[in-house]
């Protein structure tokens, strides 16, 4: 009788560890949600990615279906990595970012006048998206191992990590590095860096750009006989920001100083797909066409990715629109949550970081769609056409997860002694 009670508490111990999908319960139902959420708009998004690329709409599905389904597994796999393994790797993968960004300079792969990845075989991996979580794995880690008693120290062990990335991502994407930036300052703000560290940071932060924005209009003038900048190498993501708030701004883009300036077919795509999207959403109203019944996504060459938001209220209206914004508003209140009962300075920074990484990105491409900043060209996290940005997103729910793993377990053991 006692060795079958005591079999009984083996196998009742046996099922408690086995829990394989521990973690905050609720930001599992927010990734199912905004994967089915992707599924769905993707497919009814996809009539004119199916027309350039010569294929049918349900192989777009099924494309999307694949990133989707790969996408949840690196979520899953990273969130079945233990905690103690970011810690011990997190300035490994800030250093093999880093190399990723340099080798872009060498090998990269151009793609709408600007090198963002590198090509392997016929895919593409944009490099940007890892180094955005690294970098924030490499701060949580520097804020709990490194001493910040001096301002070289902040400069040497901080702030020059934050510099090395923006200034290798800024020649080819002007808004990702500002994103970096910003999220790096906040990432500091919420460490506890000294005030006046990041009052110096960000002014000369601000006096670089100008710095470098003047650089770029002296030599923007000098243009040989055919016109051609003599920047366009180094400075061309300046001219493409500058052309972007002057139309933003005055709603004419081909007019800046005084110079009548052709646009390039990417320019006039981005006016079109500006007021298409604003198109989008008017008509959506506040129920929306209904499934399917978009007309925009014939003419709105990015419906499926830079502006889904705007399809999804064409055709769920502002009901579909509010849903989706709850959603990651939800999902950042639950990851304050997580915040909070964290222990140590490295679980709290990564579930803080990488939520802002993951609602920022959200906040920027809503504003864009809703036309209340310039294009940024920045995805709908786990909602946008899949690709590395996807993988990469759910990879940072799924350390976020393994966060939440971590503190169940934690808190399971102290009940069980």
């Amino acid at each position: 009788m006692t060795e079958d009670k005591t079999i009984g508490k083996n196998i009742s111990k046996g099922k408690r560890e086995w829990k394989p999908m521990q973690g905050d319960p609720v930001i599992w139902i927010i990734v199912l949600l905004l994967a089915v959420t992707s599924i769905v708009s993707v497919f009814s998004a996809s009539s004119f990615l199916a027309s350039s690329r010569g294929i049918s709409k349900i192989d777009c599905l099924f494309d999307q279906l694949k990133s989707v389904a790969l996408g949840l597994i690196a979520l899953y796999v990273c969130y079945r990595i233990p905690l103690k393994f970011y810690r011990s790797i997190s300035f490994i993968l800030f250093a093999l970012s880093l190399i990723l960004l340099v080798l872009t300079f060498f090998i990269g792969a151009e793609v709408n006048g600007a090198v963002r990845g590198i090509r392997i075989g016929s895919h593409t991996i944009q490099v940007f998206e890892p180094a955005k979580v690294a970098l924030v794995l490499y701060l949580a880690r520097a804020a709990e191992v490194f001493k910040i008693d001096t301002f070289w120290d902040y400069c040497l062990k901080m702030l020059l990590p934050i510099v090395l990335v923006c200034s290798l991502i800024i020649v080819n994407s002007f808004s990702t590095s500002m994103l970096i930036a910003v999220l790096a300052l906040l990432i500091l703000l919420i460490i506890g860096i000294k005030p006046w560290y990041l009052l110096v940071t960000i002014g000369a932060g601000a006096a670089a750009l100008v710095l470098l924005f003047g650089a770029y209009k002296a030599l923007d003038k000098k243009r040989d006989d055919s016109g051609k900048s003599k920047v366009e190498k180094f400075f061309n993501r300046f001219g493409t920001a500058e052309d972007r708030i002057n139309g933003f701004v005055s709603g004419s883009r081909n007019e800046i100083n005084g110079r009548t300036k052709v646009l390039t077919q990417k320019e006039l795509d981005d006016i079109r797909q500006s007021e298409n999207a604003k198109i989008a959403i008017s008509e959506g109203g506040i129920i929306g066409k209904g499934p399917g019944k978009s007309t925009q996504r014939y003419s709105l060459s990015m419906a499926f990715s830079d502006f889904i938001y705007a399809f999804i209220v064409e055709e769920y209206g502002l009901i579909g629109g509010i849903l989706v914004l709850l959603f990651y508003l939800w999902f950042f209140y639950r990851c304050i949550i997580i915040t909070k009962r964290c222990k140590t300075t490295y679980s709290s920074i990564v579930v803080m970081g990488l939520s802002l990484l993951i609602v920022i990105q959200a906040m920027l491409h809503i504003l864009v769609n809703v036309r209340l900043i310039p294009i940024t060209g920045h995805t709908l996290p786990l909602i946008s056409h899949g690709g590395t940005a996807y993988l990469v997103l759910c990879g940072a729910f799924g350390i976020i997860l393994s966060v939440s793993r971590t503190l169940d377990n934690t808190a399971q053991k102290k009940v069980e002694k």
